[in-house]
């Protein structure tokens, strides 16, 4: 499998970072959160907090996750329309 990415994917993400973050909506510059390993158009913005925290983070226990009822489809949803300007 070839690791290196397109041009046109690196402009996605750049763009995906550009973003606030797809839950909590927090502004300034996002992380890129992969939906599927390696699928770099499956990507939604996420905060430092709502991506890799222990309490709020997907990669941890997802509390504001479940308070405001998102999942990543949702937000992989939110994404793709503010992307396209639905």
């Amino acid at each position: 499998m070839n690791n290196q990415l397109t041009k046109a994917e690196r402009e996605h993400l750049a763009r995906i970072k550009s973003l606030p973050c797809a839950v909590c909506g927090a502004g300034g510059e996002s992380e890129a959160h992969h939906i599927e390993q390696h699928k770099q158009y499956l990507c939604i913005p996420l905060c430092e907090s709502c991506h890799r925290s222990n309490f709020n983070g997907i990669h941890g226990q997802a509390r504001i996750w479940k308070v405001l009822k998102k999942t990543e489809q949702s937000c992989l949803n939110d994404t793709l329309a503010k992307l396209f300007n639905y």
